[in-house]
């Protein structure tokens, strides 16, 4: 029988526990021991350790979730204490599924099960079965982290918080009999699939994506609401950070500052794990933030204040998300200006709240209800002039997966883990954000809309807008939308042709005239793919105010009302037809035309 190492009193009764998920379910809720502390330096120390049981116990949680076998599952306890077992846990999970078939051909092909049960008929079997068949997602999860390991057999799996889990010991004991036939059926593999790297037993796209984020940096935003920018670099540089210039290689431990957006800040690759864990993200002076929202953000702001650094208007966000997105927008607004934010999940409204309250932003008010379900005629957006529309897409131009759940939460997990080539559920996608848009551009009082997408696929992007921009140039409206080109600065610094990305994408049928307008960043190791499209209303002519006036009879009169007041009715339709061609005449002149018309006839009367 296998003895457990160094483990701690667990519950009583817990090894009697039959039901797998009974087991996960109250394994991954214990507190963890012991806790980390806050430090004020950085912790240099690699930590170079094999998965610990914890680890290996969520990552088959995870798996089964993006597979679709269970539901989210709680999150385990030591991710508040220890972000680096949280990014393991992430990667562990996500690179199991990207070769879930690679390890199923290899349980098939050296008969892991079956040599299992005929072991255990023809030796007395151990007093606790493990039973492997009702855990095939943690079987998974450790045959892959004993590929990672060339198939050598690593020290056993001890947690670092001193303990040990009996299930996992002996699913790794297991595994471990069978270690050279699984070596020898996994280069079987290799030669059948003409792979000469392991890599190439992957997707093309997973492949390619998997090269990208190799040293993907982590972009960090001040938070002026709480602590200035001047601030937060003293606090960075007496932890340990160098700030470097923008060019410069990255050495350990350093960050810039964006050039084009003031409060971002770029951290090199190996800072992502004492970030997470920094007193100032706990308290809210630092937010980990994807460069595109915030670069989404700006282009709404400058398109609705040009000429100040703040505005009183109000702003509606379509998708609050993370409420990163509100949160940065209610930072460039004055105190004034409100921040509507729609669609949060029944579950998030009260983690929202408490977001907008640690990072002081007071501006933001949730609405709790889908933004598609919402009337542009209520009263509560007579104060609207811009709107980021920003609904769910594919998040195929995402690079880094793993810090975009750290960052967004595990609800995307099954979304990112499919590939960025994956184009089975991009018809409901589509379908949502053509009805977003639309329904963005129906409301009365509103200036401009920014539709934002972190999506590379053309059907999410160019041709989304060509269908709308076809509508809006039939519409009848006095005031139509117009697309209009993205700020240049923005554009010319973002841009790269360095993309691994490039041949995934067929760019043959995409229209000149959307995507000379449109900003398609494609992704690189530096940053993740997005899409911008800008829309703003266009000014009213004075030939329209004069024929609406005319039909309403404002200016001369009912026509109804006689044979005089039908023909100054005429005689002003006249009038207006020949100031149709001047369109710079603006409603003022067209009104002193007429009250000077009015003092000559009276003055002729005299």
């Amino acid at each position: 029988m296998l003895q457990r190492m160094n483990s701690r009193p667990l519950p009583e009764g817990f090894w009697d526990i039959k039901d797998w998920n009974d087991f996960v379910w109250i394994f991954m809720n214990q507190d963890p021991q012991p806790q980390f502390e806050e430090v004020n330096t950085i912790q240099r120390t690699k930590r170079l350790l094999p998965y610990n049981h914890r680890v290996m116990l969520a990552a088959s949680v995870y798996l089964e979730y993006i597979q679709g076998q269970r539901g989210l599952p709680p999150q385990p306890s030591y991710f508040k204490t220890d972000p680096y077992l949280m990014r393991q846990t992430y990667k562990l999970a996500l690179g199991t599924f990207h070769y879930i078939q690679v390890i199923e051909d290899l349980l098939l092909d050296t008969y892991f099960y079956s040599s299992y049960v005929q072991v255990s008929i023809s030796n007395p079997p151990p007093s606790r079965d493990p039973q492997f068949r009702q855990c095939q997602s943690l079987v998974a999860v450790m045959l892959y982290n004993l590929k990672l390991l060339g198939f050598k057999a690593p020290r056993a799996y001890q947690c670092e918080f001193g303990e040990t889990v009996r299930e996992v010991q002996e699913v790794h004991e297991a595994l471990l009999r069978f270690k050279t036939k699984f070596h020898a059926a996994f280069a079987r593999c290799r030669i059948k699939c003409n792979a000469y790297q392991e890599d190439q037993l992957m997707s093309n796209d997973i492949r390619i994506r998997y090269k990208s984020c190799v040293s993907t940096p982590r972009h960090v935003r001040v938070n002026s609401l709480r602590r200035n920018k001047d601030q937060v670099i003293m606090t960075l540089e007496n932890r340990g950070y160098t700030k470097i210039a923008p060019l410069e290689p990255w050495t350990p431990f350093s960050f810039y500052c964006d050039p084009l957006l003031e409060q971002l800040l770029v951290f090199s690759p190996d800072s992502k794990d004492d970030l997470t864990n920094f007193a100032l993200v706990h308290d809210g002076s630092l937010l980990l933030q994807d460069k595109s929202t915030v670069v989404a953000a700006s282009i709404l702001h400058n398109m609705i204040s040009p000429n100040g650094p703040s505005s009183n208007d109000d702003v509606i966000v379509t998708d609050i998300g993370t409420g990163n997105a509100a949160c940065y927008l209610a930072a460039l607004q004055s105190k004034e200006g409100s921040v509507l934010a729609f669609g949060p999940a029944p579950d998030a409204t009260e983690k929202l709240l408490t977001k907008s309250d640690t990072l002081n932003a007071s501006n933001v008010h949730i609405v709790n209800e889908p933004f598609l379900q919402s009337s542009c005629k209520d009263k509560i957006f007579k104060g609207v002039r811009g709107i980021l529309c920003n609904p769910p897409s594919s998040l195929s131009g995402v690079v880094d997966i793993v810090e975009l759940v750290v960052e967004e939460g595990e609800k995307i997990l099954p979304a990112v883990a499919k590939g960025p080539c994956d184009t089975a559920s991009l018809p409901r996608y589509v379908t949502t954000q053509y009805l977003t848009l639309k329904h963005a551009l129906s409301f009365p009082k509103v200036s401009c809309v920014v539709f934002f997408t972190r999506s590379i696929h053309p059907q999410e992007c160019e041709h989304l807008v060509r269908k709308v921009c076809d509508e809006l140039s039939e519409s009848s409206d006095d005031s139509p939308f117009r697309l209009v080109p993205v700020d240049s600065a923005v554009r010319e610094s973002v841009l790269t042709n360095d993309s691994f990305y490039h041949p995934l994408v067929n760019m043959k049928n995409i229209p000149t005239d959307i995507s000379s307008k449109c900003l398609r960043v494609m992704p690189t190791a530096e940053l993740g793919g997005f899409f911008v499209a800008t829309f703003q209303r266009m000014a009213v002519k004075s030939s329209t105010i004069l024929e609406r006036a005319l039909e309403k009879g404002t200016l001369g009169g009912d026509p109804s009302k006689g044979s005089s007041s039908a023909k100054k009715h005429k005689k002003n339709k006249k009038a207006a037809k020949k100031l149709k061609g001047d369109s710079a005449m603006d409603p003022t002149t067209a009104s002193m035309i007429k009250v000077r018309g009015k003092s000559r006839k009276s003055a002729k009367r005299k």
